[in-house]
């Protein structure tokens, strides 16, 4: 594969992910705040979660790829 393709690839899974997690974040904080109320501030608790949210994404994104590629060889 071309290595633009794969940064395309890449770029759209984390973007995807990235609105996902936009998308689902007031439930996961509200979660959070019923469990453990005034412990972060609702900004620090939204950034922790989208860096979460995006590190998982693309790391299991690059492990599916890693495996996929590696049986080509």
């Amino acid at each position: 594969m071309n290595r633009y393709q794969i940064f395309l690839i890449f770029w759209i899974i984390g973007f995807l992910g990235g609105i996902t997690g936009y998308i689902i974040l007031p439930s996961i904080i509200n979660i959070f705040n019923s469990i453990v109320p005034n412990l972060f501030s609702k900004f620090l608790l939204e950034s922790l979660l989208a860096g979460i949210i995006g590190s998982g994404i693309s790391t299991i994104a690059i492990l599916f790829w890693a495996k996929k590629s590696s049986k080509e060889f």
